[in-house]
Parts: structure tokens; sequence; C-alpha cells
């Protein structure tokens, strides 16, 4: 018997199907608008050529005026509209379906998805924890190049600031994505990677 998540999974599936059948139907139609247009434009050519002199070609006049008149066939509006509004009642259906299914279930779901939770407040707990430390680690060393820095006719603000110090959350996770730098005042640290030294 599967779980109330599994059932949901398998709902939400068929809403992605639904979705995807949806757009496919619409790139179909823009296909044969856009191959209804082409047809035209090139009988619309043949017809120049034939203005500006070029000799007349009853057969592939025939060609084009037939490709046109198919082309005019599979692009026709009503069958399209008609073929969208399928789609996308099919789509709606699927996420109704679904959007009930997991009221009426909410209780079920709910019931199998909160076990999941305590484990990764916890796990987020012991990363805030190992965060906090490392922050202040880094801190101390910043501290410490931030008082030595003047004796070496360095500033403050050579010192990196800690990535985690104040400002939106998105800007701090995408400094700690960029990568961290170490404590070292800047030029210190050009200085001895040029000697061959570890910074």
């Amino acid at each position: 018997m599967s779980s109330a998540v599994e059932k949901l999974a398998e709902l939400d599936e068929v809403v992605v199907r639904a979705r995807g059948r949806e757009g496919r139907v619409v790139a179909e139609r823009s296909r044969a608008s856009r191959a209804a247009t082409a047809a035209e434009g090139a009988l619309e050519m043949y017809h120049e050529a034939l203005g500006g002199g070029e000799d007349e070609d009853p057969a592939e006049e025939e060609r084009l005026r037939l490709a046109v008149r198919d082309a005019r066939e599979q692009a026709e509006q009503p069958l399209w509209a008609a073929k969208v509004a399928g789609a996308q009642r099919a789509r709606e259906q699927a996420e109704q379906a679904r959007d009930s299914w997991a009221r009426s279930n909410f209780g079920t779901l709910a019931a199998e998805e909160a076990p999941k939770d305590e484990p990764a407040r916890e796990r987020l707990e012991v990363a805030y924890q190992e965060l906090a430390q490392a922050e202040a680690a880094y801190a101390a060393r910043v501290r410490r190049w931030v008082k030595l820095a003047p004796y070496g006719g360095l500033s403050a603000s050579d010192v990196p600031v800690l990535p985690t110090s104040g400002g939106d959350q998105n800007v701090v996770r995408s400094r700690f994505a960029a990568g961290i730098e170490p404590p070292t005042p800047r030029p210190l640290r050009r200085a001895l990677e040029e000697q061959g030294e570890p910074a």
C-alpha cells in the first residue's frame, strides 16, 4: 500500500504530464501557424519573380498553391482552439483532482511529513552552532589583524570582512558561495603569495 506522500507524488506527475501535453499542443499550433505563413510567403515570392520577368512554371505554382492550402488547413484556428481548450481542461482537471485529494487527505499527509521536520531542525541547529563558532574564530582573527595592520603600514580596510556580517541573507549566501577569504590583510597575503609562502 502506497503512502499518502507517494499518492500525492503520483497526482503531481499526472499534472506534470497534462501541463506537458498542453505545452506541446500550444507549440504545435505555433508551428502550424508559422508553416502557413512560410507557405504563403513562398507563393508570394513566386509571383514576385514572375513580375520580375521569370518564366511561368504552372507545375511549381500549383505545388505552391497546394502547399498554402494544406498549411492553412493545418493552421485552422477553430481546430487549434479546440485542441488547446481540451489540453487546458485536462490540465485543470488534473490539478483539481490533485488539490481536492490533497485537501481531503491533509491530515494523513501531515502525519507522514511531520516526522521529517525534527531531523532537519537538528541538522540546521548543529550547522548554526558550528557556524557561530567558526564566525567567532574568524572574527577573533579579524580583530587581531585590525590591531596589527597599522604596524605594517596597513589599514583596517585591508582586512577582509566576515561574509556573514550584516545585510540581506541572499547577499550573505552569495558571498559564502563565492568563497571565504582568510582574514590575512590582502596586501600582506599578496606579498606572501609572491614569496611563495602560504598566506
